[in-house]
């Protein structure tokens, strides 16, 4: 099937930033089945395949087959577009939503710049946990669950998440020298680290351990002691009334400019937003 004669879904601007299920149901779609985003959504979008067979189409990583107990994850502004095999019927279940923010230590590293995930789920017990989940999802939307039916909506997929998290540990093994360097950076992150100083303590280049480092962890160092950073800023701004200059020194960044940056790409918000939206909250 040429693209062109693909039908085009637009991308809904109309989404929240606020973190959420926006929408999810469960599909049986025949091998007459096509969506094609050519900008993505603005969204993050999960799909579970509970029987038949379907595939994910994209620039990057080509065509994704998704058959039973296959989730695929596709970021917010990817390119993508995905149908039913031939002669094959495809059921899902699907959910567009957007992450909390405690979600993005759990979700892999290269998911932020546009690179769709695929987890297969091999083993019965998680597959069952996986679909009992997304099920619980789409009985929290279409039933009445009170004042916090959006609430229960995202533990469920957050137990997804969790889930698939726990997969991909279970499936990576790092070489010791990269987890010593990780152990170093989560224990002292506040100080500054040089790459030289770092390759000579596990006694590596300083090219090597840095293409050894993005190759095993799936982002740089400098990205990864960044984010440590920021997970401790957000805690003191949450539960401390330090000042957010004070707080960006104390966790290693110079400059509270850039730390405010960093901050806004991390979580969506200024430092001085986030914090007023937890105070409202207490």
């Amino acid at each position: 099937m040429k693209k062109a004669d693909i039908p085009v879904v637009p991308t809904d601007g109309s989404y929240t930033h606020l973190p959420g299920v926006l929408v999810a149901d469960h599909y049986r779609m025949s091998d007459d089945y096509v969506c094609y985003r050519p900008e993505g959504t603005k969204d993050w979008l999960i799909m579970y395949t509970l029987s038949g067979k379907g595939t994910v189409q994209t620039e990057e990583e080509g065509a994704l087959h998704c058959s039973t107990g296959t989730v695929t994850l596709i970021p917010p502004g990817t390119m993508h577009y995905y149908f039913t095999n031939e002669g094959e019927v495809w059921e899902k279940i699907w959910a567009h939503y957007t992450p909390r923010p405690s979600w993005l230590d759990w979700l892999p590293s290269d998911s932020g710049n546009g690179a769709i995930d695929q987890v297969r789920i091999e083993d019965s017990r998680s597959r069952e946990a996986a679909e009992k989940a997304f099920r619980r999802i789409l009985a929290y939307r279409f039933d009445a669950a009170g004042d916090f039916r959006e609430e229960l909506m995202l533990n469920a997929l957050e137990e997804i998440i969790l889930l698939l998290a726990g997969l991909r540990a279970e499936r990576r093994t790092l070489d010791p020298r990269i987890k010593e360097v990780l152990d170093l950076l989560a224990h002292d992150f506040s100080e500054n680290f040089a790459i030289e100083d770092l390759a000579r303590l596990v006694h590596l280049s300083p090219s090597r351990l840095s293409h050894l480092f993005k190759e095993q962890v799936g982002d740089s160092i400098i990205a990864i002691l960044n984010g440590f950073r920021l997970k401790q800023a957000e805690k003191l701004l949450r539960y401390t009334p330090h000042p957010i200059t004070e707080i960006a020194l104390s966790v290693g960044f110079n400059s509270p400019d850039f730390f405010t940056r960093q901050f806004v790409h991390y979580y969506g918000m200024s430092p001085l937003q986030y914090r007023k939206r937890h105070i409202a909250k207490r």
